[in-house]
């Protein structure tokens, strides 16, 4: 990681880190500022170049109407789209003759408190019709990459073919917020990034922040003074007027220079996320200023947003294919659990484990034992660990570090080569209690920091200020004591085994304890049926009760249906709220759920934010008649803190000669099907050839 700064310094990266910069109370010189009342009938302050642009002098400018000067077409527009809006949809469009030429103008529209902003920039540049047809053959490329690698390389290239600067990059986040460029074109004269990491101070929290609301930042000429505004300080509202949502906003004093120690004149970032999760950065340089055409931004934004939504795709099919893996490894641990004649023998699933969690080593602690396997520690080090987890972590969750020497955890016990750890509680009635650990070792990693951060103060204006970063030099760090991270999908993934596991374990602890045989089938009935968060029948269950179904049907050729629901988008609000407004979420999914049956009909939790529904004796319209209706009773429930919650189904019918795995494969298929259709829809398997 980057040096640690002394407190000193910290303190001032930490002002710094508050800067103000969406209220400069000035623009780029690339166009010209109105601001307006909300009625759009006074100008209250102009960009002091306003005359440059449109021939109007700042003294008229703020005598006129709006509508003189920006014609009724324009201010029609604004009154009727803008309307409890922050923003206006799309842009607005105005002409103007200037020095005897005809010119046009793109603008954009937004809201701050009780004023209207408006921003205009001339059109330049490529023109439509070269510029739409070259964008349509990057956009088809996008659409035609198979790996992460080739879309991001062929963004960089398209973007800096559209803009002509001379460094595109895609810079991508880690979960300290340090950047790695994963992706690069250049021309000869710049310097290349590929593979340097940037310290998260380098994009302070402030800035991040700003790409939430506006994702593009643009600053054509890096050289160029900043225009103030006209008047300074509106006469009605003395807040300084907040430029975020803009283009043309001024850009902050230690931002320019830390443009200019890089040896860059003009700059284009586009926020590139997921789910209001910004994932990177696209970062184009020029070593001179580069004016853009607002028509060619544009297009450069589709270009990032488009590939995104690819990049994003391509994870999803990998995490699809992962989570398939696992399912298959849960299937064969369902086939095994009643044979399984010691604790031990669980372990016979460790082989396919280790790899599928890429760890050295896994351990099983129960009842006060530890059985383990690969590279694990001594059985001490291990009950060790149990105990403290135990102790520490009172979750139903999961309990994970990449850094292990860094947790209390390393003074509890002797850690050995153990870098990560991730441990699944398997709450069994059991004391001590038992855990699913699965653990990695060291991983080096070297770090290639594009210039060391030379965090150096200087007085100025009556208060010492931070200088920004002054050399931009490749330096290596080599990391130690550190894993590879649990990645979100192996997380899911272990404590989906772990609920499978804790079931096995409660199996084989029933057929071993005869003499406490009437506690153990207490708890066989609660534990080995029931989901513990949400207290309806878990997947060893309604397994069974597919079984029979099944049976009923070869018999008596009784027809069934099987819904198979799963939350759409519930890793972000994990994520955004955290694990116990998810499991809450959950709960009270389970209990609307519960209520929309009929009494014959069974509700079982698949895994995660999965859940079956068996509808026995139902057709498959009928089904999907029930699927509707779940689907639409959720999307119009609010889930307290995380509001609105909807539901992908996939609705599938018992056909003749049908084995459990094939059924449940169907409805999986038309569950998939509604995801990638857009979510918050019931597909049923007769739709997905379709």
């Amino acid at each position: 990681m980057p040096p640690k700064l002394t407190p000193e310094l910290a303190a001032l990266q930490a002002q710094c880190n508050r800067e103000i910069i969406h209220t400069p109370g000035a623009i780029q010189p690339g166009g010209c500022l109105l601001s307006l009342d909300l009625e759009q009938n006074t100008v209250l302050q102009v960009s002091a170049n306003i005359e440059q642009w449109l021939e109007v002098s700042v003294e008229q400018a703020l005598q006129m109407t709006p509508v003189s000067l920006l014609g009724d077409p324009l201010i029609k527009r604004v009154r009727q789209g803008l309307q409890h809006k922050e923003r206006l949809q799309g842009r607005v469009s105005l002409t103007r003759q200037r020095g005897g030429r005809r010119c046009r103008f793109s603008g954009i529209v937004y809201r701050h408190r009780q004023r209207v902003v408006v921003e205009l920039e001339q059109i330049a540049g490529m023109s439509e019709r070269r510029l739409l047809p070259a964008v349509n053959e990057w956009l088809n490329g996008l659409a035609e990459t198979n790996t992460e690698e080739a879309l991001l390389q062929l963004l960089v290239t398209a973007v800096r073919s559209l803009t002509g600067h001379d460094r595109v990059m895609v810079y991508q986040f880690d979960a300290d917020w340090n950047g790695t460029v994963v992706a690069e074109s250049r021309s000869q004269a710049a310097e290349s990034y590929l593979g340097h990491s940037f310290p998260a101070s380098d994009i302070p929290p402030q800035v991040r922040a700003k790409y939430q609301k506006n994702t593009v930042r643009s600053i054509p000429d890096a050289t160029a003074d900043r225009v103030p505004l006209v008047p300074a300080q509106d006469a009605r509202d003395p807040t300084p007027l907040d430029l975020s949502l803009g283009i043309l906003r001024a850009v902050a004093p230690s931002h320019l220079d830390y443009t200019r120690n890089m040896g860059v004149k003009a700059t284009l970032s586009v926020a590139m996320q997921d789910q209001q999760h910004l994932w990177g950065l696209l970062a184009c340089h020029g070593l001179e200023p580069a004016p853009l055409s607002p028509l060619v931004r544009d297009e450069v934004c589709t270009l990032v947003h488009m590939a995104t939504q690819r990049l994003f795709l391509l994870k999803a099919r990998a995490e699809t294919l992962y989570l398939q893996r696992v399912h298959d490894c849960r299937e064969r641990l369902a086939e095994a659990q009643m044979n399984l004649l010691d604790p031990g023998l669980l372990l016979l699933q460790s082989q396919e484990w280790l790899e599928l969690f890429n760890a050295s080593g896994l351990a099983l602690l129960k009842n006060g034992a530890a059985y383990s396997i690969g590279q694990a520690l001594p059985q001490a080090e291990l009950l060790k660990i149990g105990a403290w987890l135990s102790q520490h972590h009172n979750s139903t969750g999961v309990w994970s570090s990449q850094h292990l020497a860094g947790t209390p955890l390393a003074a509890a016990c002797d850690l050995g080569e153990v870098c990560g750890l991730l441990a699944v509680p398997l709450p069994v009635d059991a004391i001590p209690q038992n855990w699913l650990l699965l653990l990695r070792g060291e991983r080096l990693k070297s770090y290639r920091w594009a210039g060391w951060l030379q965090a150096q103060s200087y007085y100025d204006q009556g208060r010492y200020q931070l200088s920004a970063k002054r050399s931009f030099d490749a330096w290596v760090e080599l990391v130690r004591d550190q894993s590879e991270p649990w990645l979100p999908h192996e997380q899911k993934a272990a404590q989906d085994i772990g609920d499978d596991l804790r079931v096995t374990i409660l199996m084989r602890a029933i057929s071993t304890l005869n003499e406490r045989l009437t506690k153990a089938n207490r708890s066989l009935e609660e534990l080995a049926c029931t989901d513990a968060l949400t207290q309806v029948w878990n997947r060893y269950r309604i397994e069974q009760a597919i079984e029979r179904d099944i049976q009923l049907g070869e018999q008596l050729g009784q027809p069934s249906v099987l819904l198979l629901l799963d939350v759409d988008f519930f890793k972000s609000i994990n994520d955004q709220y955290g694990h116990e407004v998810g499991d809450a979420v959950l709960v009270t999914l389970a209990d609307i759920l519960r209520h929309s049956l009929r009494e014959t009909d069974s509700l079982g939790r698949w895994g995660g934010e999965e859940f079956v529904i068996l509808a026995s004796g139902c057709s498959l319209s009928d089904g999907q008649a029930l699927a509707e209706r779940i689907r639409t009773a959720v999307s119009d429930m609010q889930f307290d803190q995380a509001g609105t919650v909807t539901l992908s189904i996939g609705v599938s019918q018992w056909q003749p000669g049908d084995q459990r795995s094939q059924w449940v494969d169907r409805a999986d298929q038309a569950m998939y099907a509604a995801k990638q259709g857009g979510r918050n829809r019931v597909v049923i398997e007769a739709a997905l050839d379709v």
